[in-house]
């Protein structure tokens, strides 16, 4: 019960400093040893500000030095293809963040070469892990409900920038990469709870493109090889810059579930209604939303799913648990991506195989 996963970060960036950094000291299971970024003053800082015992500018210099279970990889995705495959070099499994690569083909790459070195990798699609996801997923897995027959998706994030101009090597437009940079989070969460594709058609609008970043839309059908049926209509019309809508919404048989947000779950199940409202012929209705104070530690509490997929990854490293958004999981997610992008561009049905790169 006592075992703690020694692990070090590589990446003292803003991303990972306000959502990842600050679930540490909430997990038990975690024994921060080092950090590395090439910036000094961000690596001494996160040291001192997270616990750190070392900090280091210079990665092969501390994967010489530490003792390490595994590593946390955090950066543009080129590092985490590079860094990550040079971390399973030195014997250790690792958490890259999202996406583990620009294109399908180097994070199947990436995955393949963990296996075939004996290890494994996360990735880090922290919905999976979120408090209303993990009950949805709870509820949906039960007999009562059915399976899953059909889903909505929306998800929204404002005007979205041309990520090439950040170094991604991206050179698509905003459009594309909102797909492989953001909209990649609900790819996964589709295949979470109905399995993989088996096929995709989806238009798209494009309002603006200017310096500022794009306004634009993709409108998805999804067909999953369990025989599920799916929309997923992913843009940057809905929100004003730097705001998000999310709705989730799955049917299964005389019943449904919704997520609004990460922070409502409402579920209509399939029940004989309460004998108080036999007349109005009402179903049961389960609701749940977080507290004000939970709302409040949402980054570094469990609400959002940042803490849930660092726990994770350190009982995953420990052995204790089995990895979940994996190296596989976060490459099929951007093969959903591409595969979106290349039926808007071709107006055709896109199937999906498993290992077409």
């Amino acid at each position: 019960m006592n075992k703690q996963a020694k692990l070090a970060f590589i990446g003292c960036g803003g991303f990972s400093t306000s959502c990842l950094y600050p679930t540490l000291q909430n997990i038990p299971e975690i024994d921060l040893v080092a950090v590395c970024d090439l910036k000094e003053e961000l690596a001494k800082r996160n040291a001192r500000n997270f616990g750190a015992r070392s900090w280091y500018t210079d990665v092969e210099k501390m994967l010489a030095t530490e003792k390490l279970d595994g590593i946390v990889v955090v950066g543009l995705p080129q590092m985490h293809y590079q860094m990550g495959k040079r971390c399973l070099d030195a014997g250790l499994p690792i958490y890259v963040e999202k996406p583990s690569a620009n294109t399908y083909a180097e994070a199947l790459d990436l995955a393949e070469y963990a296996q075939k070195k004996g290890l494994f990798g996360m990735v880090g699609h922290m919905k999976r892990h979120s408090t209303c996801y993990r009950m949805a997923k709870t509820i949906m897995d039960k007999k009562e409900f059915g399976g899953i027959n059909e889903i909505e998706v929306r998800f929204a994030n404002g005007r979205y920038p041309d990520l090439k101009k950040f170094g991604w090597g991206l050179d698509k437009g905003p459009a594309h990469a909102f797909l492989i940079g953001q909209a990649v989070h609900i790819f996964d969460l589709i295949r979470f709870f109905c399995g993989d594709v088996a096929e995709i058609y989806s238009i798209f609008r494009e309002v603006e493109t200017t310096d500022d970043g794009g306004i634009f839309g993709f409108a998805v059908t999804v067909q999953f090889k369990s025989g599920a049926i799916g929309l997923v209509n992913v843009n940057a019309f809905h929100c004003p810059r730097f705001q998000m809508s999310e709705y989730f919404e799955a049917a299964g048989y005389e019943c449904c579930l919704e997520v609004r947000d990460m922070m409502e779950l409402n579920y209509h199940a399939r029940q004989k209604p309460l004998p108080e409202f036999e007349t109005a012929g009402r179903a049961q209705i389960f609701s749940w939303k977080p507290e004000f104070t939970e709302v409040g530690a949402s980054t570094a509490g469990g609400i959002i799913g940042y803490k849930g997929e660092m726990r994770h990854f350190a009982r995953s490293v420990l052995g204790l648990e089995k990895p979940s958004a994996d190296l596989f999981d976060g490459a099929k997610a951007v093969q959903i991506a591409e595969a979106i992008w290349d039926s808007s561009q071709s107006g055709k049905v896109v199937k999906l195989g498993e290992k077409k790169a």
